[in-house]
């Protein structure tokens, strides 16, 4: 649920781990104070938020776009591509503020940079503000959410009185209602021998018809002993279901895709509804290799790498919760390591950290163009990417 109390802190750590993301940080520093869920929705529009742009409106469209999107009011947060959502809303009712027709509201990406979420073709309660560009700004700091999530804050800002519900405190609240909204998916994973695989990470990643960045949800448990496990807080959609368990010692991985195949394209697409309990969820996982691969960094012209916000990225193809999507930053040696990368296909290439705080791409990277290629890992290798002037 977007909506928490003051000091929201959602993290992620860069290292050397398999299914290793984009990682940022956000941390709202705005608080949403109340005893109740009615005080709360009251807290969204006044006090330090009197100054909110408040609507509902149906969301369009959506583009990830690549520059500087500004910051999301009352957040600290991190992006490392610099990159951000911009979403094409119409507005429907408007409850505070200037608003009307169709708006284009900017936010972040989601990856633990405050970004908000949005389904296209979905209804929302959208609280904005405007940030240094004049542009409207949305973060799951604010109070933003779906319209059928949006009850309490319906009720108060159309001047109604609260109900039975909306008097009751935050945790009480999320018990009740929370179950109408998300599904859950419960089965039992075990290895090739019919040994159950347990202390395994299961996850289900949302299959969406946009470039956008899926939903995934997890056993925060892990599996049992005896290999069962319950993903629950699903939001409803379509998603593959995985299991993974990593022995750093051997290097090596159990993995698997429901129904107990090895690859993303074998894998079923489980459908996830609104209230909904899926159980009877077996399958099996295999054992692979795992590899350390060093990235290198030179110029063309063999003159130093600017290597100041310069990193590497290693992506797999496959978006879900097996495949390795890997961001190192290195600032002084210009030789990256990643670790336990499972063989397979992937792109590789050079991207600039931008100066946040200048807003502007670092003068000596702008000089070059950034590398990038496509190579096969069967196993552990050394890979060059070379910088060429930019054009």
């Amino acid at each position: 649920m977007v909506r928490r109390r003051a000091f929201l802190f959602l993290a992620a750590v860069v290292g050397l781990m398999l299914v290793a993301r984009a990682t940022s940080a956000c941390i709202c520093s705005l608080g949403n104070e109340g005893n109740t869920v009615r005080e709360i929705a009251v807290s969204h529009s006044s006090g330090s938020n009197s100054g909110k742009i408040v609507f509902e409106g149906l969301v369009e469209k959506q583009e990830i776009k690549t520059g500087f999107g500004g910051s999301p009011a009352g957040t600290l947060s991190m992006t490392m591509r610099g990159q951000y959502r911009s979403v094409s809303v119409r507005v429907l009712r408007a409850y505070r503020g200037q608003a009307s027709g169709d708006v284009i509201v900017l936010t972040g990406v989601g990856l633990g940079d405050c970004g908000l979420d949005f389904d296209t073709e979905e209804k929302y309660l959208i609280y904005a503000d405007r940030n240094e560009s004049g542009d409207l700004y949305t973060s799951i700091c604010s109070g933003t959410a779906p319209i059928d999530q949006s009850g309490p804050d319906l009720r108060y800002l159309r001047g109604e009185k609260p109900t039975t519900e909306d008097l009751l405190s935050w945790e009480a609240y999320s018990y009740k209602v929370e179950a109408k909204w998300y599904g859950t998916a419960c089965g039992r994973v075990t290895k090739s021998d019919g040994t159950p695989l347990g202390e395994a990470s299961v996850a289900v990643m949302q299959l969406r018809g946009e470039p956008l960045p899926p939903r995934v949800a997890t056993d925060s448990n892990l599996s049992k002993k005896d290999g069962r496990f319950c993903v629950d807080s699903i939001v409803p959609g379509k998603y593959i279901l995985t299991a993974e368990k990593i022995d750093y010692d051997k290097g090596s991985r159990w993995m698997g895709f429901y129904p107990g195949v090895g690859t993303h394209l074998a894998a079923a697409v489980t459908e996830v509804r609104a209230g909904e309990h899926l159980s009877g969820l077996h399958f099996t996982a295999r054992e692979e290799n795992l590899y350390t691969v060093r990235i290198r960094v030179v110029t063309s012209d063999g003159s130093p790498v600017p290597l100041n916000n310069l990193g590497v990225a290693i992506d797999s193809p496959d978006q879900d919760s097996l495949a390795y999507h890997l961001m190192r930053y290195d600032g002084e040696t210009g030789v990256s390591l990643a670790g336990y990368v499972p063989p397979g296909h992937y792109t590789v290439q050079t991207y600039i950290q931008p100066d946040f705080e200048a807003r502007k791409i670092p003068a000596e990277l702008s000089i070059w163009g950034m590398a990038k290629q496509e190579v096969d890992i069967p196993s552990g290798s050394e890979i060059t990417l070379m910088l060429n002037p930019a054009r």
